[in-house]
This record gives C-alpha cells, sequence and structure tokens, in this order.
C-alpha cells in the first residue's frame, strides 16, 4: 500500500508539470494574438478617422471651390446666351452646383459649354464616396443641406455649404455636420452688365487696378477707361459683382466696384450719362446734363466720354480737364 501511495503522488506531480507546460506554452500566443487584433483594429480606426479629417478640413472646402467657379461661369455664360439676368441668385447657384442644371434643364445645353458635366458637387461626392470604398472599404454617405454665395470682400466669392456626413466600418461610425466655406477670385470673370445691355457686342472682364485711391488723375482715367479695370473706392454708391448677376444697381455696403464705359464701343457714343457703368447702364442722369461734365482731357481717344460731379472728386479730375456738359 505504501508503494502504491508513492506511485500516485509521482503521478499526480508529473500530470501537474505537464498540466503546467501546457499553460506555459500555449498562454502566451494567445496574448499575441490578441494584442496583434487590438493593434490592428486601432491602426483601422486612426486611418478611417484621418479619412474623416480631410473629408471635413480639405475635401469639401476643395471641391466647393472648383465648383463654385464653375457654377459663377457657367450662370455668366448663360446671361451670355439667354440675354437676361438671373432673377434668384442662391435658387439658380445652388441648382447649378449641385446638379448642373438650370430650371431643371443641363446648363450646358443652353450655353453650348461643357462646364459642369461631370463636374458638379453630386459628381464628386459620388466619386469620393466609391474611392473610400475601394480603398478602405467604408460606406460614405454625404448629404449637402444648403448652398449659398454672398460677398464679404469686393474682389471675392464667398460660397458656403452645410453638410451632413456618416462613414461607417466593421469597427467604428463617425456622423458630422459641417459649414464648409470657400472663397474664389472674381478676377478674369466677365461683368454681367456689358454683356446683357450691348447684347454681346460689348465684353469686359473683371481686372482690378493698380491705383491707389490717393493716385488718380486724368492719366490714370485714361488707362482705366483704355484697359477696361474696376475700382473700389470705399463708401461709394456701386454695386458688388454679384449683384451684377441680378441687375441690382443699388450700393453695395461691402464690395462696390466700378469700371467706365469707353464710349467708342457703344451706341450712340454721345449718351447723356455718367460713364461710369452702373450709372449708364441704370440711366441715372439720363437727359439730366446739369449734373455732368464732359470730360474734356481725354476727348482725344474717347470723345463724348462724361462723368457726375461724385467722381471728378474721387478721380481727381480738375477744371482743366472737365467741362459742364450744360
Amino acid at each position: 500500500m505504501g508503494k502504491m501511495r508513492r506511485k500516485g503522488i509521482f503521478f499526480t506531480f508529473i500530470a501537474i508539470i505537464i498540466m503546467a507546460a501546457f499553460i506555459l506554452v500555449f498562454t502566451p500566443q494567445a496574448d499575441i494574438s490578441i494584442q496583434k487584433d487590438t493593434l490592428a483594429a486601432k491602426t483601422r480606426i486612426t486611418t478611417i478617422d484621418n479619412y474623416v479629417s480631410d473629408l471635413e478640413n480639405s475635401y469639401f472646402e476643395n471641391v466647393l471651390r472648383a465648383t463654385s467657379y464653375k457654377a459663377i461661369l457657367s450662370l455668366i455664360f448663360y446671361m451670355n446666351s439667354t440675354g437676361s439676368y438671373i432673377a434668384d441668385l442662391d435658387s439658380a447657384f445652388s441648382e447649378v452646383i449641385l446638379t448642373g442644371n438650370i430650371n431643371g434643364v443641363p446648363i450646358d445645353s443652353i450655353t453650348g459649354k461643357q462646364i459642369m458635366g461631370n463636374s458638379t458637387l453630386n459628381d464628386w461626392n459620388a466619386r469620393m464616396i466609391a474611392a473610400a470604398k475601394d480603398t478602405l472599404n467604408v460606406n460614405t454617405t454625404i448629404n449637402v443641406l444648403s448652398v449659398s454665395v454672398s460677398q464679404s470682400r469686393p474682389w471675392n466669392i464667398d460660397s458656403r455649404i452645410e453638410v451632413n456626413f456618416t462613414v461607417k466600418s466593421n469597427v467604428a461610425e463617425w456622423s458630422k455636420k459641417s459649414a464648409i466655406i470657400s472663397s474664389i477670385s472674381i478676377g478674369g470673370l466677365y461683368d454681367p452688365y456689358y454683356l446683357v445691355n450691348t447684347n454681346k457686342a460689348y465684353t469686359n472682364q473683371i481686372k482690378r487696378s493698380t491705383v491707389e485711391f490717393n493716385q488718380w488723375n486724368i492719366g490714370k482715367v485714361r488707362e482705366h477707361v483704355r484697359n477696361g479695370t474696376y475700382v473700389h473706392f470705399e463708401g461709394s454708391d456701386a454695386p458688388s459683382f454679384l449683384m451684377r448677376l441680378t441687375n441690382n444697381m443699388s450700393a453695395s455696403a461691402c464690395c462696390g466696384i466700378e469700371s467706365y464705359v469707353n464710349p467708342n464701343m457703344v451706341g450712340p457714343p454721345d449718351q447723356i450719362d455718367s460713364y461710369a457703368d452702373y450709372h449708364l447702364w441704370s440711366n441715372k442722369f439720363a437727359n439730366n446734363c446739369t449734373q455732368l461734365y464732359n470730360i474734356t482731357g481725354i476727348w482725344d481717344e474717347f470723345r463724348y466720354f462724361k462723368l457726375d460731379f461724385d467722381h471728378l472728386t474721387l478721380l481727381n479730375i480738375t477744371a482743366q480737364d472737365a467741362v459742364r456738359t450744360c
């Protein structure tokens, strides 16, 4: 019996050693597997988080900037084709930038220009959704809630969208609402006033004058008319660029710009009005010659060019170069 007990103790001891060996062999490998899974999940979450951040902080702004420029350009060509102004700018801008349509009709079919085809905000969002699915295996949903366009500076247009977007993966889900603002320069865009009011006979692109407000003289005025450049005067009663798309000739509180019409380019050249563009197109001084001055200092090149008294003061034109029209 004693021998049997000693054998039982021996076998029990061996069993314990074998169990301990199993634990020592297999437990560390299980820990490594869990660590690997955790690291993979963290890496995936970080990658998708960076994608979400890029959407919010880079992608939307860049796409909004590109599509805004194309939408404004398309609207200008639309006015050129139809000979009419835009009745509701925010509505038209929103429809064009999102769908490429105006009043339900593809705007490219009206203008004859291939600008918005496959280049709308919806088109770009669809491409981004497909690319994210292919490369990151995530489901992205983008809903544009509103679109608007405005000006807070004379030489730039600001476009704004409100957007909800959701990104879903096998490890997590991101949901965000953002307001995105982007800005484009108006340089190089055609002035709708000239297109519509002359039936496309006289076109003028926005070119900013380099003359400082205290440097104007008759020579600078001559260059200004010759080059068709634009100037912003603080506190002037000129309209902004966007106001020109809707034929609004009221004063802009922040962003009024103006050019001076070349008499040689309009008919009849001798019009009884100020040749500051927004005055001439609105007939502000029509047949009221007592408030007008012939700018005779440049009549050798621009005969019949006239301005109102306020512009004589702004442009530092002296009596030597200006004579009352009547």
